[in-house]
């Protein structure tokens, strides 16, 4: 599906040519938090995506990189045999697509409509050779994805598959930024949340039935999930619950 901008952006992602620097005098690693519709415009180009649209896909070269503003984003990788696996998940306010090689390293998708700003590589570059504040912000976000990495390795590695759903719901618990409800919007659906855990979809769904039997959470919709344990889904996550 041909890409939406939502203004005049510096170029088209199909064009050989190499990016310039942002326009709009871009903002990429400003500590704004959550950034509204109201004022994008003036952290750079917005991009719009709809849903399961691809924003990049793996070995294509790392000309941009993005910062959500609406919507989640899923990063993966398909193996010869057709299987998925998401490898990670970016929510509003986290960036993705800031890559040391040359290339992509996984697939980028919209999971629902996204909005992100969009910053070309150059333009990082000569922020963090001009500003050491945004080269440290720069390696944090390197540091973040590693730990993520690492987080996600030792889970696909040594967790149940109950421990792996709860972990899922920790992850997510942490990034919110409400009140104290415990209710998280669930920003991936049932098969994504199952490729990005390395089960299937029934597994996924037998973890979530003996989460609700143990009254550890409640799922209003198929998109909302209530914590009503968070000690108990935390051991769980931790590998000492039962």
């Amino acid at each position: 599906m041909q890409r939406r901008l939502a203004e005049s952006a510096i170029d088209t992602p199909g064009d050989s040519a190499k990016p310039a620097a942002c326009e709009h005098g871009c903002r990429f690693f400003a500590d704004t938090g959550c950034i509204s519709k109201s004022d994008m415009e003036a952290h750079g180009v917005t991009v719009h995506f709809a849903r399961n649209e691809t924003i990049y896909a793996k070995g294509d070269e790392a000309r941009f990189s993005y910062r959500v503003v609406e919507g989640a984003v899923r990063l993966s990788r398909i193996f010869a045999d057709g299987r998925r696996q998401i490898v990670n998940f970016f929510l509003p306010d986290e960036s993705f697509g800031i890559e040391l090689a040359h290339d992509y390293s996984a697939t980028a998708e919209a999971v629902g409509d996204v909005v992100a700003l969009r910053c070309p590589r150059l333009c990082i570059s000569a922020l963090t050779e001009g500003d050491p504040d945004i080269s440290q912000k720069r390696l944090a976000m390197f540091s973040k994805s590693l730990a993520a990495a690492e987080r996600h390795v030792a889970m696909l590695g040594h967790q149940s598959a109950k421990e792996r759903v709860a972990s899922f719901f920790m992850a997510l618990e942490m990034q919110r930024r409400t009140d104290d409800s415990h209710t998280l919007d669930l920003p991936l659906s049932r098969q994504d949340i199952a490729d990005y855990l390395g089960l299937t979809i029934e597994t996924t769904c037998r973890a979530l039935s003996e989460l609700k039997r143990q009254n550890i959470i409640a799922t209003p919709s198929r998109r909302r999930i209530v914590i009503r344990d968070l000690a108990g889904l935390t051991a769980i996550a931790e590998g000492g619950g039962e």
